[in-house]
C-alpha cells in the first residue's frame, strides 16, 4: 500500500494529515475506516483526512481543533511524504 501524508505541528498540536479521495472525506463510514487504517501506522497521533476541492483547497475531516488550524494552511505548505507499507 502506498499513501501520501504529512506530519503537521503547530502551536501545541501535532497530527498526521493523510491525502484521500474526496468521497472518503465526505462519507462517515469510509472516513471512519480510513482513520482506523492510518492510525495503525501513526499510533500516537490523531489522523486528519484531507482531499482537495476543484480549486485545490484542502477539505479536512478530523478533530475540530486540528481542522481549524489546518484550514489556515495551504496544502502545498505541508511537508508531504510518500509512505510505502508492505501488507
Amino acid at each position: 500500500m502506498e499513501f501520501t501524508a504529512a506530519i503537521f505541528k503547530k502551536e501545541e498540536s501535532t497530527c498526521v494529515v493523510v491525502i484521500v479521495k474526496r468521497d472518503v472525506v465526505e462519507n462517515d463510514l469510509l472516513a471512519s475506516e480510513a482513520v482506523k487504517v492510518f492510525s495503525k501506522f501513526f499510533p500516537l497521533m490523531p489522523v486528519v483526512l484531507m482531499a482537495q476541492n476543484f480549486k485545490g483547497d484542502g477539505i479536512y475531516r478530523g478533530p475540530e481543533e486540528l481542522v481549524r488550524l489546518l484550514t489556515r494552511v495551504k496544502p502545498e505548505e505541508l511537508a508531504w511524504k510518500t509512505y510505502q507499507i508492505n501488507n
